[in-house]
């Protein structure tokens, strides 16, 4: 319940991790969220909150807090969907550090700084994020996020199929999926002017012969989990340090998956 044992126990990690969370719905500041606070009458009184935190408490915890912790939380929310078998799929994109424009960074001739890469292993059916990986860029190709990613998300549940771009098409990634987790791998080859006889590996070999394309399409549901993420939060980042911004990350993708629970729970509820 409390992050050491020779804390205050004023506030629960329960109740900063909830706290957290509804900032990244509300897109508030620390300082303007712990005003908001006095006006969410039903929010602290489902928290059972003593007193209104400090702005600075949650800034600390938000800097505290463990990633394994935020992980652990992040792939909870699959198996409360009852998934047997997660269809995974992968995908990253970029938030900016800044809310500079593109036109202003021109402009004003700034150096383009270093953006966030987030990649996101996701059960595609129930478009719940299981597993996430933080990194610095533009660094190395998105390829190397594959296996912790995809290993990671296996461990949650087992896999029943595996979806990627031609940005993760790597003969290791499908042996990796095919031989080592016994699931199934979609993965289009690159380079597809060149033939077969030349293309290196067996099974990206077999993607070049072909594949199901039913199954390849849905991986634009990453891109919708994408999308969505960036429209309820922005696509930008506030925190000025590089852990209290892989925590923002973390708790945005928490934020995702309450926000895309509910709706499912509310289409089951109306079609039964």
């Amino acid at each position: 319940m409390f992050l050491h044992r020779k804390s205050n126990h004023v506030f629960s990690l329960w109740q900063h991790i909830v706290l957290l969370t509804v900032r990244q719905y509300e897109g508030k500041s620390y300082r303007m969220f712990a005003e908001w606070l006095f006006e969410a009458y039903y929010l602290r009184m489902f928290l059972q909150l003593s007193h209104i935190p400090h702005y600075t408490t949650l800034q600390k915890l938000a800097a505290r807090i463990n990633g394994t912790i935020l992980a652990k939380i992040i792939a909870s929310f699959i198996i409360l969907t009852d998934t047997r078998h997660i269809f995974a799929g992968i995908d990253s994109t970029g938030f900016k550090l800044t809310q500079a424009s593109e036109y202003y960074t021109e402009r004003a001739k700034l150096r383009r700084r270093k953006y966030t890469k987030l990649s996101i292993g996701a059960d595609l059916l129930q478009q719940i994020i299981c597993n996430i990986k933080i990194r610095r860029a533009p660094t190395r190709h998105d390829n190397i996020d594959f296996k912790p990613v995809i290993t990671k998300t296996s461990e949650i549940l087992p896999l029943s199929i595996v979806v990627g771009d031609r940005g993760y098409d790597s003969e290791e990634n499908h042996i990796m999926v095919r031989e080592k987790l016994g699931s199934f791998s979609v993965i289009p080859a690159r380079n597809e002017d060149i033939p077969i006889w030349k293309t290196y590996g067996r099974y990206r070999k077999q993607m070049k012969r072909g594949y199901s394309k039913t199954l390849y399409h849905h991986r634009n549901k990453d891109e919708t989990i994408i999308s969505v993420l960036k429209r309820l939060f922005g696509e930008h980042i506030t925190s000025r340090l590089v852990k209290t911004q892989n925590r923002e990350l973390s708790f945005r993708c928490i934020a995702y998956n309450i926000h895309r629970l509910i709706h499912l729970i509310i289409i089951f509820d109306g079609f039964y």
